[in-house]
């Protein structure tokens, strides 16, 4: 089962300030959340319903909806800022 991605414009906005060298890491990484929103090493975020995946330093924050089959990409950032 192959889930939808929706960015949201915030996330969208955090990714092309990045350095353009890790935005296609970052895009496969939330392209592969597709297949499996739940890969080897996801975190569930305490006090959230929200779940983190790391990209090198960099995290990708985001909701999954089974219920309509839809991966919500919250933020994206690197990881000393993110959780901010």
């Amino acid at each position: 089962m192959k889930y939808n991605i929706l960015i949201e414009r915030y996330a969208q906005k955090q990714i092309m300030k990045l350095d353009k060298k890790i935005i296609p890491v970052l895009k496969v990484a939330i392209s592969n959340l597709a297949n499996n929103p739940r890969p080897h090493g996801y975190i569930k975020l305490k006090g959230e319903d929200a779940y983190r995946i790391r990209v090198g330093d960099y995290r990708i924050i985001y909701e999954i909806n089974d219920g309509i089959i839809l991966v919500t990409v919250v933020s994206v950032g690197h990881r000393k800022e993110i959780y901010k």
